[in-house]
C-alpha cells in the first residue's frame, strides 16, 4: 500500500450535527477555538452540571440539559434526541476521548459517521506543564475506579507500567466510599515520587510534591486526594524542571496544526510576543502574528540552543518570546531541552496543547475510552502487544511504514487500529482497519502514529468505537 491511499473521509457536513466537545480542564483559557465555535454554533447543549458552570459564558441563547454523576446514558440519549431539532454539542472535560463521553456518544449513536469528536486539553498534560514535568519516551494513563473495571484488569495494569518503569498518571484516585484502592497503587510505586495535582485548571487548583510512601503513611495527605484531583508519578524518560505562571520565554504548544487547535492563552501569548521561534512547519499552521517568525537549521540540540538564545536575548531587554512544539509540550516534545538551558537562568512558562494522540483519537473516533499509554522510543520491541494484552490502548509515535506488521504480529488479529499522518493538517492520511488487515496492507513512509484501539472495540461507519463498559452499570 503506497502512500497516496492513505485517507478516509469524514462527514463533517450534517446540518444537524452532534459534535462531543473536549472543553478542557476547566479554565476559560485552555479551551480551544474549534471547542468555543462547536458550542457556540450548538443551538442545544448538554452536560454534567459542573462542566456545564466551567462554560457559563457560551451558554447564553442555548437550551442547556443538564444532568449529574452516574447519568451518562441518559445525557447521551438526550443529546441524540435533540438531534431532530438542530446542531448539538454535548460537552466533557478535558478530552473527551480520555475517560469522557466520546466513547459512549459514538456507541449509542445510530450514525457514527455524523459525529464528531472535538479533542481538548487533557487535565494530565494540563498538570504536567503546570508542574514542569516533560514526558520524553512515554507515559501510562489509568484509572483507578473500578466501578465500570475489574480491580483485577487495573491492578494487571498498574503492575504492567510499572515493570516497564513508566511515568504512570492516575485518575479517579479516591472518593468517599473508595479508598483502598489507592493504597493499593502506591504499595506497587511506593519508591517513587507523585504529584498531586488539584482541581486543575479551576478554582482552587493546588499542586504539591510527595512521595507514595508518605502518601502511604500519613492519612491526613490521603485525605486531600479526591475525584478532582489526579496524581502523577515520573518514570523513565520522564524531565523535571522549574516552571512559571507568567514569564517572559513561553514554550507555547500549538496542538496538531491549525489556528482552531490552538487553546485562547497560547493564541495571547502568540500576540504579545517580540519573536515566535520554532520548526517552519509549526510557524506555518499557527496564522498570523504580530511577531518576528523565527526558524533554525541543523541538528535537534543546535536548534534548541539557537532559539534559546534567541528568547533569553529578549527576555533579558524585557520583551517576550514564544518557542513552539507540536502538540503539547509535555508529550514528547522537544520543550525539555529548553527547559534544561533555562535551569537556573531564566524562568520559563509552559502553555498546555491538543496533544497529537488526542486529536489522531478524535478523527478515529473513540478509541482510547479505557486505559491507555503513549510510547515515543521503542527500545523493548514487545511493549506495544504487551501493553494492549493489559487492556491498554496504545499509540506509538514516529513510526515508519515497514514497522508496522512487526508492531502488530503479536496482537490479538481483530484488535481495532488506526494508521495516521499529519491529522488536522493539510494533506491529512488515515486508515482504520482490523490488526490483521492493516499488516496486509504493508504501508509505506514514515511519521506515522499508530493507534491500537481499547479492547472491545467495533469499528463502524469508519470509526473505532471502544466500549468503556457503561453497560455493565446501565441499561440503554
Amino acid at each position: 500500500m503506497n502512500d497516496s491511499a492513505l485517507s478516509r473521509s469524514i462527514d463533517r457536513h450534517s446540518a444537524n450535527r452532534l459534535s462531543i466537545v473536549g472543553i478542557g480542564p476547566g479554565d476559560a483559557s485552555l479551551r480551544t477555538l474549534a471547542a468555543v465555535d462547536a458550542i457556540k454554533g450548538a443551538d442545544y447543549v448538554v452536560g454534567y452540571r459542573p462542566y456545564l458552570k466551567l462554560i457559563e459564558d457560551l451558554l447564553p441563547g442555548k437550551e442547556v440539559y443538564s444532568s449529574g454523576m452516574g447519568k451518562e446514558t441518559d445525557r447521551v440519549r438526550a443529546a441524540l434526541d435533540l438531534l431532530s431539532r438542530g446542531p448539538v454539542a454535548l460537552v466533557s472535560s478535558g478530552d473527551a476521548n480520555v475517560y469522557g463521553m466520546a466513547g459512549l456518544g459514538l456507541e449509542m449513536a445510530e450514525h457514527p459517521a455524523e459525529v464528531e469528536v472535538i479533542p481538548g486539553v487533557t487535565s494530565f498534560t494540563a498538570a504536567a506543564c503546570r508542574a514542569g514535568l516533560l514526558f520524553r519516551e512515554c507515559v501510562a494513563v489509568i484509572s483507578l475506579s473500578d466501578l465500570l473495571t475489574p480491580w483485577q484488569d487495573i491492578e494487571g495494569r498498574l503492575r504492567q507500567a510499572a515493570d516497564f518503569g513508566m511515568p504512570v498518571a492516575l485518575y479517579n484516585p479516591r472518593s468517599r466510599k473508595r479508598d483502598w484502592q489507592l493504597l493499593r497503587a502506591l504499595n506497587i510505586y511506593e519508591k517513587r515520587d507523585v504529584l498531586v495535582a488539584k482541581e486543575v485548571g479551576r478554582e482552587g487548583e493546588r499542586l504539591f510534591w510527595t512521595t507514595a510512601a508518605a502518601l502511604m503513611d500519613s492519612v491526613s495527605l490521603r485525605e486531600e486526594i479526591d475525584m478532582t484531583t489526579l496524581l502523577i508519578l515520573p518514570g523513565r524518560g520522564t524531565y523535571r524542571g522549574d516552571v512559571a505562571r507568567e514569564a517572559e520565554v513561553n514554550l507555547v504548544g500549538t496542538g496538531p496544526g491549525g489556528q482552531a487547535n490552538l487553546t485562547a492563552e497560547a493564541r495571547t501569548i502568540l500576540s504579545s510576543s517580540e519573536k515566535i521561534l520554532g520548526a517552519e512547519r509549526y510557524l506555518n499552521l499557527i496564522g498570523d502574528y504580530p511577531g518576528e517568525k523565527v526558524t533554525h537549521a541543523g541538528p535537534c540540540p543546535e536548534r534548541s540552543y539557537a532559539r534559546f538564545q534567541e528568547a533569553e536575548q529578549l527576555a533579558r531587554s524585557g520583551k517576550r518570546a514564544s518557542i513552539l512544539t507540536g502538540g503539547d509540550p509535555s508529550i514528547f516534545s522537544a520543550g525539555w531541552r529548553i527547559m534544561d538551558l533555562a535551569r537556573n537562568r531564566l524562568p520559563v512558562h509552559i502553555s498546555p496543547g491538543v496533544s497529537a494522540f488526542s486529536s489522531v483519537a478524535a478523527r478515529a473516533g473513540a478509541p482510547l475510552s479505557g486505559d491507555f499509554a503513549l510510547l515515543s522510543q521503542l527500545d523493548n520491541p514487545e511493549a506495544p502487544s504487551l501493553l494492549a494484552a493489559a487492556g491498554f490502548g496504545v499509540v506509538i509515535y514516529n513510526v515508519k511504514g515497514h514497522e508496522v506488521q512487526a508492531l502488530l504480529q503479536e496482537l490479538e488479529p481483530e484488535r481495532a487500529v488506526a494508521l495516521a499522518r499529519d491529522v488536522a493538517r493539510k494533506g491529512e492520511e488515515m486508515i482504520i482497519m482490523k490488526a490483521e488487515e492493516l499488516m496486509e496492507t504493508k504501508p509505506s513512509g514514515f511519521r506515522f502514529t499508530l493507534l491500537v484501539s481499547c479492547p472491545k472495540a467495533e469499528i463502524r461507519e469508519g470509526r473505532i468505537i471502544a466500549r468503556r463498559g457503561y453497560d455493565t452499570k446501565y441499561s440503554y
